[in-house]
């Protein structure tokens, strides 16, 4: 009797773990036994577990579930209800004879919604909340020996799984096929020491699973390896794709100083930037520039002779000159008057011009010595088709005239 009521209770449940796994499987199904190959299907499950929750403990009827799901085809409704229902992802929604009403299963839905993670994750964040998971499990030996037994004997199996994929896409796949799933696949940094923090744990408070953890160590350093090997293969052929990400630093530059204009242009073509910001003061960010923390070297100045060049003139001079230059062209822009929009010392002219006049305005503006100032207001203009294409509204103006 002992025998076959411990029979009994196995078989009951070995029928409820089939039982929650058909309810998983259910939104992947195309008929009772086959998987699903139409996205249009997954797409009439979701729409159909929408239409539940909004019906909330009531249910649905078959005519309500029909009309939730009107953009699909009936014959199709038909076949999914039917699958549905076998599968126990429908459920009748009272315990009574000649009901109609039905509803959805918690445990489908949440199933559709990890297909859909790992349809965008590839698994990896479910690895990353597993590691999360047993590291609280089994923090402070608090789980059991068999639990622990569990973790490292699941961990390991799921790394080496992991280093298996992402090595045979770095020796037998092409480099398309990596790119595309290897992103899935590792985050080595922060996988490692999650896994790495719970072979400590197992280490610690199991020391009888020694073995077993010297295999997951293993397997955390052969997927940090994995990992390695794959980057460098895409780095090393991002310079004949649009991988521009995996570039090095010195390609870039290399690039930029042998490049032509019309070159450095094009990588910018489809780029959209922000306007500069016209609201930041001038003298804020003069102060910020010589407040900022200088490199220290380890090279000293070299000793520079006290008699002047002979073409060497004082800066005194140098700087009288461009004061008097920044003057002349103040007063040639102002015209003899006391101010004058940037919108019409800039507008039909080209960028070249206009830049340099700007330029001038703007030192003109911070030269403590002249009397002008440049201020800005309003939002920036944008202005297709014209030079330049955006503009912030300004006025260059007279504080004091000049001695």
């Amino acid at each position: 009797m002992v025998d076959e009521q411990f029979g009994l209770d196995a078989v009951a449940a070995e029928q409820a773990v089939v039982s929650v796994f058909e309810q998983i499987v259910a939104v992947l199904a195309r008929k009772a036994d086959a998987a699903i190959d139409d996205a249009t299907l997954f797409q009439l499950a979701d729409t159909l577990f929408a239409a539940f929750a909004r019906a909330g403990e009531d249910g649905l009827t078959v005519e309500q579930i029909k009309a939730a799901c009107a953009a699909f085809p009936d014959d199709v409704i038909e076949n999914r209800l039917g699958v549905l229902r076998k599968l126990g992802a429908i459920q009748p929604a009272f315990d009574r004879p000649y009901q109609r009403e039905y509803r959805a299963s918690f445990t489908s839905y949440v199933s559709m919604l990890f297909v859909q993670r790992m349809l965008a994750r590839g698994g990896q964040s479910e690895l990353h909340q597993l590691l999360t998971m047993e590291k609280t499990r089994l923090e402070g030996g608090q789980g059991t020996a068999e639990e622990a037994l569990e973790v490292v004997v699941g961990v390991t199996t799921a790394l080496r799984l992991l280093v298996a994929e992402l090595v045979a896409l770095t020796i037998g796949g092409t480099v398309e096929a990596l790119r595309e799933r290897a992103p899935l696949l590792w985050n080595a940094k922060s996988l490692i020491d999650q896994a790495s923090a719970v072979h400590e744990i197992l280490l610690k408070f199991w020391p009888e699973l020694s073995r077993l953890c010297g295999e997951l160590r293993s397997a955390i350093a052969a997927y940090g390896d994995a990992s390695t090997n794959a980057s460098a293969r895409l780095i090393a052929a991002a310079g004949t794709s649009r991988a521009l990400n995996l570039l090095p630093p010195e390609m870039w530059k290399r690039f930029a100083r042998r490049a032509t204009v019309g070159e450095l242009a094009a990588v910018l073509a489809d780029q959209v930037f922000d306007a500069p910001s016209p609201w930041h003061d001038v003298a804020d960010l003069a102060e910020a520039a010589v407040g900022r923390s200088q490199p220290t070297s380890g090279r000293s100045t070299p000793p520079r002779s006290r008699v002047p060049d002979g073409d060497e003139r004082p800066s005194q001079e140098w700087s009288d000159a461009e004061a008097e230059r920044l003057t002349g062209i103040a007063e040639e822009v102002l015209s003899g008057g006391d101010s004058v929009a940037v919108e019409q010392l800039l507008s039909d002219t080209d960028w070249v011009t206009a830049r340099r006049v700007l330029a001038d305005l703007v030192a003109a503006s911070n030269n403590d010595r002249l009397g002008y100032r440049l201020t800005w207001s309003g939002p920036v203009q944008v202005r297709p088709g014209s030079v330049p294409s955006w503009l912030t509204p300004g006025v260059f103006e007279r504080v004091r005239r000049p001695a």
